[in-house]
């Protein structure tokens, strides 16, 4: 070899026939064996196709694995550096199947010239290539400037978790409002299927931002899954994360507290709620989680190891909030909540000058109070609007929703005992950073991931409840007889079974959807499974919020085609939707989990409280009759703030 001496010629000749397993190629690049594991999962690093049945790796391997060390040693954390590598990814296929699309638009396919359309793949692989190393050379740069501010005792601790199962059952609301308005605290009831959760503190949190929020999160849980010392028993449920995403993406991450550029127009009357501490993704790893089963009730707790590396005084910390909460005798709160008190309620409705007192009129007609309270008309005109964009052909659907403002201070714990009590079948949920709660009780599961079973629904179309039986299956038949309410429903169906299409749909959805009978209303509603591959460790793989990125928006809180319906919501509903109509739920660090789409909620505050509602409007919608459908639904919350 010219130029090389002969000792650094003998160590690349040896270099050149080297096999490795896994173990060996940890100790060579001098990296942790998770780090190896991350990588190779991640589609980053592949074994030699040798012919034998284990996996062995090459020299080129340990210098990629060297080179990550490198930039770990330089400060980039491992956690970054991983979820930005799996993102790269995740959407590589996409990127390929974008390309072979684009080189057939520009192919005929009655006289396919072989020569040009290898010509094409040989001008676009490398523009190709360039635009995705540039991209993500780019993001290194800004994330690695943006580390060198940074404390590095902030990622240097380890994270420890350990479980106990209790001897009695813990209602995980009396946890959540046991907890001290200055710590995060997020409780997450499902009463029809006797589970409920209870998440205190933070010990870590996954906060992406941007369009490619679920993939990034997904990665980086993942990353933290690997970076977690569990001590949990065998049948004791996995350490999870609690949180949500927003509706739509490029928020500020801390939250946030400006309006759309429509919401300033005159001609709008919403006052927009502000979701400060609320960003594009919010999902955090508790300090404390208690799961409450009919079997039994769980306690985990978790914490980091200090920057002296004091693993036995971490456990020892562990050991001690432990054993303080299986002490701690807490409030019972299984009965129905007290009714709050009226004297001082004021309901604005979504013009500032116009608002109504509890009573006049009685919010026993609910719906009939709010279709009045609507005195400007403005969402009457947005929905015709929409209609006429419709006919158009601008989409075929847009969810379009509005806002209410109650001037009171909610008691956000009896809200949630009576929302749990009035909907056993709903997700009765709460999410709260300092004053502010973000809660609901919602009636759309977006996905539930067991394993590799899928489980979603889809629900559109809405009708009031009866007031005797006989009226109930009157409006139980029309909802279900009604050509607008079934085109509605059936847009999200195909929207829900084309997305899972490319997560490997087993089951067909039924031919006719069923009914979901709820305290006020009533939806058409139609469940959806599916299998989904799922690798040994998970890094790159499909796991829960990877599967609400994939479905979010359905047809059902957003409109079809998504794009041009999403255009519409920014450009005319005049208000932030923060999590409002977004994935909300818990992912466990194993990646199953449950999504929920966050309706029947508001947002409350020290000032009160903004009450979020919608409608989905098709070719044939009638304006009074969405205003009349967005009231049914801010009732089953109303009726819940004020029991009269």
């Amino acid at each position: 070899m010219v130029g090389v001496p002969d000792s650094a010629a003998a160590a690349e000749a040896d270099q050149a026939g080297l096999m490795l397993d896994r173990a060996e190629l940890a100790q060579r690049a001098d990296v942790p064996a998770f780090v190896v594991d991350l990588v190779i999962d991640a589609g980053l690093l592949a074994p030699l196709d040798n012919g034998s049945e284990g996996e062995l790796f090459g020299a080129d391997d340990v210098d990629v694995l060297a080179a990550a060390r490198t930039l770990v040693g330089e400060g980039v954390a491992i956690e970054e550096l991983a979820a930005l590598a799996m993102r790269h990814v995740t959407n590589v296929e996409n990127l390929i199947d974008d390309a072979i699309d684009l080189l057939k638009r520009h192919v005929k396919r009655d006289s396919p010239d072989r020569a040009a359309l290898v010509a094409s793949v040989n001008r676009l692989v490398p523009v190709a290539t360039k635009l995705v190393v540039g991209h993500f050379e780019r993001t290194l740069w800004a994330r690695a400037m943006a580390r060198v501010a940074d404390d590095p005792a902030i990622a240097a601790g380890a994270i420890l978790v350990r479980t106990r199962r209790l001897d009695r059952r813990v209602d995980p609301l009396a946890v959540y409002a046991s907890a001290g308005s200055d710590r995060l605290r997020t409780v997450w009831l499902r009463p029809d299927q006797g589970v409920g959760l209870a998440a205190i503190g933070e010990v870590e949190a996954i906060e992406p931002t941007g369009n490619d929020r679920f993939s990034a999160a997904s990665a980086a849980r993942a990353v933290l899954a690997a970076r977690i010392r569990r001590e949990v028993p065998s049948e004791g449920p996995a350490p999870v994360l609690v949180g949500g995403f927003s509706f739509t993406a490029n928020r500020e991450a801390a939250g946030n507290d400006s309006q759309p550029p429509s919401a300033n127009d005159s001609t709008s009357p919403h006052r927009g709620p502000s979701w400060r501490g609320f960003g594009d993704c919010r999902m955090v790893l508790p300090e404390l989680t208690v799961i409450d089963h009919e079997d039994g009730t769980w306690v985990l707790a978790a914490t980091r190891v200090g920057s002296d590396g004091d693993e036995a005084a971490a456990e020892a910390a562990l050991d001690r909030q432990l054993a303080a909460f299986e002490a701690e005798p807490l409030p019972a709160t299984t009965g129905r909540a007290g009714r709050a008190d009226r004297a001082a309620a004021l309901v604005e409705c979504d013009r500032d000058d116009y608002c109504i007192k509890h009573g006049a009129p009685a919010m026993n007609d609910g719906a009939a109070a709010l279709v009045e309270c609507d005195r400007d008309d403005y969402y009457e005109a947005l929905v015709s609007e929409a209609v006429s964009a419709i006919g158009r052909g601008a989409f075929h659907k847009v969810v379009l929703a509005r806002t209410l403002m109650i001037d009171r201070v909610l008691d956000v714990v009896a809200v949630l005992d009576r929302l749990r009590h009035r909907n056993p079948a709903c997700a009765t949920f709460a999410f709260s950073a300092g004053e502010t709660t973000f809660l609901g009780a919602t009636p759309e599961e977006l996905v539930t991931l067991d394993g590799s079973r899928l489980h979603t629904v889809a629900l559109a179309g809405t009708a009031p409840r009866g007031d005797t039986p006989e009226a109930d299956e009157r409006l139980a038949d029309g909802l279900l007889a009604s050509a607008k309410n079934r085109s509605e429903h059936r847009f999200v169906v195909d929207g829900i079974t084309s997305a899972l299409t490319g997560l490997g749909l087993v089951d067909p959805a039924p031919a006719e959807p069923g009914l979901m009978r709820l305290d006020s209303v009533q939806h058409l509603h139609t469940p959806i499974t599916a299998e989904v591959q799922r690798r040994r460790t998970g890094a790159s793989d499909m796991d829960v919020l990877r599967a609400a990125g994939v479905l979010h928006p359905t047809a059902a809180v957003g409109g079809t085609p998504t794009g041009a319906a999403l255009e519409f919501i920014a450009r005319h509903e005049g208000f932030d939707r923060g999590w409002y109509a977004a994935p909300v739920g818990w992912c466990d660090l194993d990646g199953n989990g449950e999504m929920g789409v966050a309706l029947r909620c508001a947002l409350s505050g020290p000032e009160g409280a903004c009450l979020f509602a919608g409608a989905g409007v098709v070719a044939d919608s009638r304006p009074a009759e969405e205003l009349e459908e967005t009231a049914y639904k801010l009732r089953a919350l109303l009726d819940a703030i004020d029991e009269s």
